[in-house]
């Protein structure tokens, strides 16, 4: 017989796998959950259905989990006591860590950043909502939305999984005077979002059980690193193949490189923009030295480009280590200024772009419309056939939901526009294209076969 455990949110017993640890569990879990799948077909910059092979949310989620249990592994060479005993004040757990990097984009939704100020202004237009934050759906997703009983909300995922994933461990500021204070921008303690929605307020004080406030755990800072490496390195590949960004002769572009950067960094406290310029000097001799050409499939590039990224993720790795004070990891600050370089190539050669841009501004009105029109029709009747089922349970879940309740004052309209928005976080780029059309009566698609029927 295995041992039981409690679910954080409404205290069922549950057997444990005696096969498994429950960090092993919640990653299974994560895992085999549709809001995961759901993240193949949600960009990390372009396009999904752009046909070069570039790096989507999931593919971008493998890779911060694999990064994290190496971080961990990394931790643990050291086999001094006074190590040990650090690890385990930290509390560090590769399994922990792993399942973080799989969960910490779930609540992306469609298109990725460029949709969250639109959701934010749609939510904050609502009286008693706190706005829209990717991070605080993700923590939404795990703890409500997902299902795999119908006696208990979300996947049951252990505290500690659900603390490593808070990348930003506070509530959103009600004013001012709760806004939290600039720390130096390498001190991987803070984050500068925030991270749980008034209605996951009990679920996030279960999971911060014993933390101190707004800092973040030892795991939920190496999730968070192996993000920022993620990220810095597979978009550098992604454009160099589309073309996009010229490794062969960055130093053509390198002041104009150090300009922008300088600018979009420039108010982040404690930033040096001498250690940035010598980062970057760093990035671009390394590109220069392996990659000769414009041409991504030549067998020498592509054997450069490797080694290349190996020597950064070996070196960004190295970089974590155990410290006295809580919460016993850190990050050195050198390698954070290279990753910062690494992602500025991606920020000046593609972010910035003006092609991006327009079809941005395509992806933003397609979200702003959907909200809108579903709004509507669930505003006109809940149990309208022109609304999907899905948004239909949702609507109606919500109404059973006592933290919603208290959280918000049973307010109808908060609830119709958290529905609204729950939904279109739940579809991919392809669905939420194809539903707009529908919707505003521009497809060509016929009545057989919706999806979301």
């Amino acid at each position: 017989m295995g041992k039981t455990r409690r679910c954080a949110r409404n205290h069922v017993k549950v057997e444990d796998d005696p096969f498994r640890s429950p960090y092993q569990r919640d990653r299974d879990r994560v895992l085999y959950s549709s809001a995961f799948r759901r993240l193949s077909g949600v960009a990390q910059v372009a396009a999904v259905n752009e046909q070069r092979v570039l790096h989507n949310r999931l593919t971008h989620s493998l890779k911060v989990a694999q990064l994290g249990r190496r971080l961990v592994q990394q931790l643990k060479h050291g086999e001094s006591r006074d190590e040990r005993e650090l690890r385990k004040l930290a509390g560090v757990k590769a399994d922990v860590v792993e399942t973080a990097g799989l969960v910490h984009d779930i609540g992306h939704p469609p298109f990725g950043h460029i949709a969250e100020p639109v959701l934010d202004a749609c939510l904050r237009r609502t009286d008693g909502l706190e706005g829209f934050e990717g991070n605080a759906q993700s923590f939404r997703i795990v703890t409500k939305l997902a299902r795999r009983r119908t006696d208990y909300p979300g996947l049951d995922l252990t505290r500690a999984t659900l603390d490593a994933m808070l990348k930003y461990p506070r509530p959103r500021p009600i004013s001012a005077g709760d806004a939290l204070g600039v720390p130096p921008w390498t001190d991987r303690r803070f984050g500068n979002k925030w991270g749980a929605y008034s209605s996951e307020l009990r679920d996030f004080r279960w999971a911060r059980k014993g933390a101190r406030a707004e800092v973040r755990s030892a795991n939920a800072i190496l999730m968070d690193w192996a993000d920022d490496i993620t990220y810095a390195t597979h978009d550098i590949e992604d454009y160099f193949r589309a073309g996009l960004i010229p490794l062969h002769d960055l130093r053509r572009d390198s002041s104009r490189i150090a300009r922008h950067a300088h600018r979009r960094l420039g108010g982040m406290a404690d930033f040096d923009a001498a250690r940035f310029d010598a980062a970057l000097k760093q990035v671009i001799k390394r590109f220069e030295m392996g990659i000769t050409t414009s041409c991504w499939d030549t067998r020498q590039n592509r054997s450069a480009m490797n080694a290349i990224t190996t020597m950064n993720l070996t070196e960004c790795v190295g970089a974590v280590s155990l410290v006295a004070e809580p919460p016993y990891v850190t990050v050195e600050a050198s390698c954070q200024y290279l990753v910062e370089a690494l992602k500025e190539l991606t920020w000046f050669y593609v972010i910035d772009r003006p092609s991006l841009a327009v079809m941005q501004k395509g992806q933003k009105r397609i979200v702003q419309s959907l909200y809108d029109r579903l709004r509507d029709c669930l505003a006109e009747s809940p149990k309208s056939p022109r609304l999907p089922i899905q948004l239909r349970s949702l609507y109606r879940d919500l109404g059973h939901d006592s933290d919603f309740a208290s959280a918000y004052a049973r307010s109808s309209e908060a609830r119709e526009a958290r529905a609204v928005v729950d939904y279109i976080c739940v579809l991919t780029e392809a669905q939420a294209v194809d539903l707009d059309e529908r919707l505003s009566g521009r497809s060509h698609s016929s009545m057989f076969g919706a999806w979301f029927s």
